[in-house]
């Protein structure tokens, strides 16, 4: 029997499995980094809403403010501040009417920072093949409002009103002179339910324990019973509630059997795009299922399914 092949169409996932690379290696990046970050919201008298963002990292420091009305309408805002982080804190942000965009004067707010106690998360990550190790160190600013203007408004700072962060960076990412990501994938085609009308299959995921979704649409009342089988020896049996995709409510129970049975070669194919190279590796097989309700149903299907490996190669630039 000819068999036609499945076009796949999820995608590369994200690395769970490594290659070492052959080339040499460039050396570690040692990034060490320091962030701070404090945001406010202020009540006025006159009953708007006032708002700051101030930051500033390795790529200098900065401030906004907006000022709002109770009922959302942006009545003043201003981008491009400066910001001064340490034991004092101050911003000098420049209003306009958002209507005009004319310039109203300028608004300043002026706190003492004191910091709390530092949280230290060790990191290790990976992407592709390339580790990134190190500490991130965050500490939580207890903050004291001493002065805040906005032209045009009292301002009625309280505590509470802001909050604020400092994050140390210490990390030291390794960079491999090529990245290679390793993916696979296990998927079925759609398959119609022999002996249960409207009813059709999907298994997908992981070979061996694979996700299944059953559907039985009449176009009335339709069904759906999902879960993950658990296969030993490529077959297993399991049960889920089947239910109303209408009401959410189970109508009866379902028992899915799969049995996998190879019924090809390995295949290979290997394309390469310019500083990328794919290796692609393909088996076919036929999957027995069959679909059993507790009110007296059942379905059964032979249906096509693949395991698709894909070896992902980006050479650095300049390799060609």
């Amino acid at each position: 029997m000819s068999v036609p092949r499945i076009v796949i169409a999820l995608g590369v996932l994200s690395a769970s499995l490594v290659i070492a690379p052959t080339a040499v290696a460039a050396p570690p990046t040692h990034t060490v980094h320091t962030a701070d970050g404090l945001s406010c919201v202020f009540e006025t008298q006159e009953g708007d809403f006032v708002f700051l963002v101030a930051g500033a990292g390795a790529g200098g420091s900065g401030s906004g403010m907006f000022v709002e009305s109770p009922d959302g309408v942006l009545l003043l805002q201003g981008d491009g501040g400066s910001a001064v982080f340490g034991p004092t804190f101050s911003a000098v942000v420049t209003l306009v009417d958002p209507s005009t965009g004319e310039p109203v004067g300028d608004a300043t707010v002026q706190a003492t920072l004191t910091l709390g106690e530092p949280q230290v998360e060790v990191i290790r990550e990976r992407s592709g093949n390339s580790w990134t190790r190190g500490t991130v160190t965050s500490s939580e600013y207890a903050v004291d409002v001493t002065s805040v203007t906005v032209p045009g408004y009292t301002v009625l700072p309280e505590a509470g009103d802001c909050n604020g962060d400092r994050i140390d960076f210490d990390l030291r990412t390794t960079n491999p002179s090529a990245q290679i990501f390793h993916d696979t994938r296990f998927d079925s085609a759609i398959c119609p339910l022999d002996g249960l009308p409207d009813g059709a299959v999907l298994l997908r995921g992981a070979l061996r324990a694979p996700r299944f979704e059953v559907v039985i649409d009449d176009g009335v009342d339709p069904l759906e019973a999902s879960g993950e089988l658990s296969l030993r020896g490529f077959s297993g049996t399991t049960t889920v509630p089947l239910l109303s995709r209408i009401s959410g409510e189970p109508v009866a129970d379902l028992t899915i059997s799969v049995t996998l049975n190879r019924i090809g070669k390995r295949l290979h194919e290997s394309i390469r795009e310019g500083r990328i190279t794919e290796w692609v590796s393909l088996v076919p097989y036929l999957a027995s299922i069959t679909v059993d309700t507790s009110d007296g149903s059942s379905g059964t299907t032979e249906c096509f399914a693949e395991e698709v490996t894909r070896t992902t190669i980006i050479r650095p630039g300049g390799a060609g």
